[in-house]
């Protein structure tokens, strides 16, 4: 005898232990999918969504108060993940789950502090509830804050007035609304029209950017006579211009406005994404102003080019423009797959997850979630952009400035400033020659290729592939595909290196990074 109640104690122990270890392993599964919520925005994975609604008697309960109202994002990240899974249970893959799923919407419901949690677990008890659960939810028939729902929810199910009439009999506070609902139920009374089931859902919070247009719309309102009449007298693509040499000559309080001013002006100018990176690199130089600065960062990430990511690596680590930097380098990043290697570009796609988190309720940011993931799925460590030369180099009078890794496919990006003509080589042989007046040509050749200059910087990319070379400047395809000089020599051949050489005037380069292929 003694023998057989030492096995059921020990028994008993192993089920408690048991189920004590099933109850903490329930809770990392729910506290691992809260945190996917929280940190991606996304449902849970497949295989948690399985597990908690496999358990969905412990996990609902345990979510329902798990969330902590001073946490905005989280309180509803728990909410969300009981939503996702009522839906997986809902679904052919879960249906077998609709019983457990049940009594765990009836336990949190029973066991909640927090009216707005029970209204909403509720809310779900309707998608899946049975006539056996109508005796529950008749009893909070009596509850102000959930009666409404209640008897919505009541007044709807076929096959309860036995049940309620039951729960009635036990609980006299809610007599009068069960004989409503078996009255409408026989066809004595009619149902009121409408009858509301469910809290009208609360309006989306914009994304963050919004209210800095806003902002930006509004110091451009303020009054500069002489740039407004730049702006009536001028189309946009010009004005632009004259905008930004207006602001140069302004005390910094009325060059905020001018800058506003251009920035709304750039907008509806119509300009390559090149042109438009060079006028906005001009508005960033003006500005002092974190709003102005955010509104250029944005705008630098939707020309999608290389130049403004080389550019904009200097305000990485910047937590007054974090936001900023979030949406053009994910913007730029997912655009260019070749850009998307090394470590700066991770570091940019995992800061900008980061600043999308803290958005995460706003209006529209799952698309950029979305794009950002998948960023950094597809990120690799080797190959991309170099970036490691995009600090101004200034070459004086016959000047020149060496770049020694070894080229043979490639491409390259960068700025240059000249009043003459400047000559590179690519693959240690001359190969082209710049003039902002005249255009750009071959080395050797005398045919000038004219691109639209603003009579300031340019941008160049340049792409070598074979014995051939495409050329465009500040947006524009100026030799397509042309045959290198010197083509048949060994020399050009091989890899080499990036030589600039100015003339007379002088030269600036800066924002230099090029593409190994």
């Amino acid at each position: 005898m003694r023998r057989i109640t030492i096995l059921l104690i020990a028994i008993c122990c192993n089920i408690a232990l048991y189920a004590q270890t099933s109850r903490r392993t329930i809770e990392r599964f729910a506290t691992e999918a809260v945190k996917q919520r929280t940190l991606t925005g996304r449902t849970p994975t497949i295989d948690i969504l399985d597990s908690l609604a496999n358990n969905a008697e412990i996990s609902v309960e345990m979510l329902s108060r798990m969330g902590e109202p001073d946490d905005a994002r989280q309180y509803r990240a728990c909410l969300q993940t009981i939503d996702a899974i009522v839906d997986y249970t809902l679904s052919s893959s879960g249906k077998k789950y609709t019983d457990v799923l049940r009594s765990g919407l009836k336990k949190a419901l029973d066991r909640s502090y927090d009216t707005d949690v029970q209204q909403h677990i509720m809310q779900l008890l309707a998608k899946c509830a049975k006539p056996a659960d109508a005796g529950h939810i008749a009893m909070y028939l009596e509850v102000p804050e959930l009666s409404t729902t209640a008897y919505d929810i009541l007044l709807s199910m076929n096959g309860i007035d036995d049940r309620i009439a039951e729960a009635a009999a036990g609980q006299p506070g809610i007599k009068t609304k069960v004989k409503e609902i078996l009255d409408i139920h026989s066809g004595r009374k009619k149902a009121a029209q409408p009858i509301a089931t469910v809290k009208p859902k609360p309006a989306a919070i914009p994304f963050w950017p919004t209210s800095l247009n806003r902002e930006i719309t509004e110091m451009s309102k303020m009054p500069q006579d002489k740039a407004d009449m730049i702006i009536i007298n001028n189309a946009p693509e010009k004005a632009v211009q004259l905008l930004a040499d207006m602001a140069k000559q302004k005390p910094a309080a009325e060059r905020e406005a001018v800058v506003a001013k251009m920035l709304m002006t750039t907008e509806r100018a119509t300009l390559t994404p090149e042109q438009r990176y060079l006028i906005l690199r001009e508005a960033d130089a003006l500005t002092t102003n974190d709003n102005l600065r955010r509104k250029i960062i944005i705008e630098m990430g939707y020309t999608h080019s290389i130049q403004a990511l080389t550019y904009m690596r200097k305000y990485y680590g910047n937590a007054n423009l974090d936001d900023a930097m979030a949406l053009a380098s994910t913007e730029i990043i997912s655009s260019h797959p070749e850009a998307n290697a090394g470590k700066y570009a991770y570091a940019l796609l995992y800061a900008a997850k980061q600043s999308f988190i803290r958005h995460y309720d706003e209006e529209g940011v799952d698309t950029y979630i979305d794009q950002v993931l998948a960023a950094i799925d597809n990120w690799h460590a080797e190959g991309g952009y170099n970036q490691s030369h995009t600090e101004e180099t200034r070459m004086e009078k016959r000047g020149f400035w060496i770049i020694h890794d070894e080229l043979a496919n490639f491409d390259i990006a960068f700025d240059w400033l000249t009043e003459g003509d400047l000559t590179l080589s690519l693959r240690s042989v001359p190969a082209l020659i710049f003039n902002r007046q005249h255009g750009a040509r071959l080395y050797g050749n005398d045919v000038w290729h004219k691109f639209a200059s603003n009579d300031k910087w340019c941008t160049a990319n340049i792409s070598v592939q074979a014995d051939n070379i495409t050329v465009s400047v500040n947006g524009q395809k100026v030799i397509d595909n042309a045959r290198l000089p010197k083509a048949d020599t060994e020399a050009n051949n091989k890899a080499g290196f990036v030589k600039f050489l100015a003339d007379d005037n002088g030269a600036v380069i800066r924002q230099y990074s090029f593409l190994k292929k």
